[in-house]
This record gives structure tokens, C-alpha cells and sequence, in this order.
């Protein structure tokens, strides 16, 4: 959580949502927990079709999962009435509150305005207060990272069209040019693409997309760019000498990538994460349908493990639409549906920096 909310009024909370959550809150509840006087952590739900007493059940569970909350602010956005929504709501401020949370407010949003749970006279107020409050501590609503990864200017495009088709004629052709040369130490190449820029990305950014569309090799990078070069040497080269070391390091490497698979490790690096999300976003700008869907998963899973579950399914309603029987896009599918989340994710960083 990198967006904190202090001394806050009901407007601020809900101006910062959006912040909050990296996305448009309409059709979420979103449980913000409070430690001390300070906003700690946010977990967003889609808004239940039926079954309101179940999901509470559920989301609290989830909640209590949150190291260290002390408190919570529940929010339900419709896109319809408010009043839709206020018996979720009130549902959900009971089961807190029956749980020993101390519920600080609950606010529900509509089409139609806002109130509060605590509103004697459930009476309206406009939107504008909370477009208002969010021009005053100056938050911009975050770019949606739902849909397809727009394409790069055509030239990219072609560039990256024309360098793949090259590697692949020679080697379908059995040769060996220089030109592939990093791929005989793939974790030390995969590593260094973190750190390209743009004239890095165009010159070897075939050659990388080229290497992730095996199935092996996109789960190693994927996992590597989210641990450490380490890692990666230990998953790939046991018997070598760097390999030896990382695998002293990690000696039960491949236990721990099928763990943290399914978000069940230590915490991944944050900003190897963020890095590797970048990198993976230009080179699917630059690639052809066909290409996308191995680096689409990659987007998927690292989002994931951010904790960014919407994001996450956006790239993997995107690979399925372009190859629906690519089996990590299916698998990752099954994992995202089942609503399962990284545990690492319900312990929020130290130190976020403040921002209303």
C-alpha cells in the first residue's frame, strides 16, 4: 500500500480509494484497516450477487489475515442506488464488529450520491464532495490496468516482427550465430534485461521473447526476476559452479518455485517485481498476437503477486482470447477464480509514503 490516509474525513477516504486499490472502485468493497491513526492496508472484494452473510464470513477471514490491523473502514461502490447496497453493508459492519474490530466508519458510494453506515437518516451527499476532496489533496485516479496491453508505434511493431522471424529461420536452419550466444547463460541474460532501457529493449528484446515463449524457460525467468539471480542459478544449473553456490543457498530451489507459484513462500522483491513488470509490458507492446500470451502470463503472475488480482485476470482474459487452451493461462485462471491471494501480500510494507 503505498497511498496512506491520516486524520482523513469520509470524503478523503473515499477520493484516495481509487489510489488505494490501483483501480476504479465501482462494483468493489474495499476493507481499509487501520493501524493506530493511520490507513495500513486495502483488500478489494468484487461486490457479492447473492449470499451476503457468506461473503462477509469470507471477507473477514481474508481481513484477519492483515498483520497488524487494528481497525477497518469497509466501503461498498455500486454503480447503482447507494440504498442497493446498505443492507451488504450493514452485514458486513455486524460480522466486524461481532469479530472485536473496531469499525470506524462504512461508507457506501451509488450512482446517486454517498453515505455513511452511521447516518442516522442514511441522508445522501453528492459526488462532487468526493471529486472535491480529491482535487484539494491532489490524487489522480491510477490508470486502469484492465484490457489488452495497447501496441507500441508501428515501427516497434515491425522491428520486433522482422528480429523474431530471424532467430526462429536460423534456428529452424541448425545454426548457431552469435547473436544467440546469451541464451547459453540465460539467468545471467534474463537478469541483465532488468536493467535495459529503451535502446536495450529494441536491439535484445526479440532475442528475450524469443527464449520466453518455452514453458520452462518463462516459469524460471518469471520466478527469478521475482526472487533473485541466486535463485535462478539454482533452478537452472545445478552442476555448475555458480550454480553449486545458489543451490547451497537454495537447496530445495524447486520446492520453494512451486511455493511461491502459489504464493506460499517468503515475500518476493517488490521492486524486481515493478522492474520486471515494465520490461514484460513493453516487449508485449511490441509482440504480435501470437506472441503474447507467455509474457502475458508473466504479467499476469507478477501482478498477482503484488496483489493486484484485477490487473491480473485483465492479462489473462487477454492470452485466452488469443490461444484459450494455453495451459498456464488456464492454470492461472483456476488460481485467480478461486480467490486465493499471495500470503505474503497480507503483510504491507514498513514505511509506505504518505499521500493524503
Amino acid at each position: 500500500m503505498t497511498t496512506v490516509i491520516k486524520k482523513a474525513t469520509a470524503a478523503d477516504i473515499l477520493a484516495a480509494l481509487p489510489a488505494l486499490i490501483d483501480r476504479d472502485p465501482v462494483g468493489s468493497v474495499v476493507l481499509i484497516a487501520f493501524k493506530g491513526r493511520q490507513s495500513y492496508a486495502g483488500l478489494r472484494l468484487d461486490i457479492p450477487s447473492s449470499g451476503e452473510k457468506r461473503f462477509a464470513a469470507t471477507a473477514l477471514g481474508l481481513f484477519c489475515k492483515i498483520q497488524g490491523a487494528e481497525d477497518v473502514v469497509p466501503v461498498v461502490w455500486t454503480d447503482g442506488a447507494a440504498s442497493s447496497q446498505a443492507h451488504l453493508l450493514g452485514v458486513l459492519v455486524r460480522r466486524f464488529q461481532q469479530a472485536g474490530y473496531q469499525v470506524r466508519d462504512a461508507l457506501v458510494v451509488g450512482s446517486d450520491g454517498w453515505t455513511s453506515h452511521y447516518d442516522p437518516d442514511a441522508r445522501l451527499k453528492p459526488l462532487a464532495e468526493i471529486e472535491a476532496a480529491a482535487a484539494r489533496l491532489g490524487l489522480e485516479p491510477p490508470a486502469e490496468l484492465l484490457g489488452r496491453v495497447p501496441s507500441a508505434d508501428d515501427l516497434a511493431c515491425r522491428r520486433m516482427r522482422g528480429d523474431l522471424a530471424r532467430i526462429r529461420a536460423v534456428v529452424d536452419e541448425g545454426d548457431e550465430p552469435s547473436e544467440l550466444e546469451p541464451l547459453h547463460d540465460l539467468p545471467f541474460f534474463a537478469e541483465g534485461a532488468l536493467e535495459w532501457g529503451e535502446s536495450e529493449i529494441a536491439e535484445r528484446g526479440p532475442l528475450l521473447l524469443f527464449a520466453l515463449q518455452g514453458p520452462p524457460v518463462r516459469d524460471l525467468v518469471m520466478l527469478q526476476w521475482a526472487i533473485g539471480l541466486e535463485l535462478g542459478d539454482a533452478m537452472w544449473a545445478p552442476d555448475t559452479c555458480a550454480g553449486i553456490e545458489a543451490a547451497q543457498r537454495y537447496p530445495d530451489s524447486h520446492s520453494l518455485a512451486a511455493d511461491l507459484l502459489l504464493g506460499r513462500s517468503g515475500p518476493p522483491d517488490t521492486v524486481r517485481i515493478e522492474t520486471a513488470i515494465e520490461l514484460l509490458t513493453a516487449l508485449v507492446s511490441r509482440a504480435d498476437d501470437a506472441d503474447r500470451p507467455a509474457p502475458l502470463c508473466m504479467l499476469a503472475w507478477l501482478n498477482w503477486a503484488r496483489g493486484r488480482g484485477s490487473a491480473a485476470g485483465g492479462h489473462i482474459d487477454e492470452a485466452l482470447s488469443i490461444a484459450p487452451e494455453y495451459s498456464m493461462a488456464k492454470l492461472l485462471d483456476s488460481l485467480f477464480s478461486s480467490g486465493t491471494l499471495p500470503e505474503w501480500i497480507f503483510t504491507p510494507p514498513n514505511s509506505p509514503q504518505p499521500a493524503a
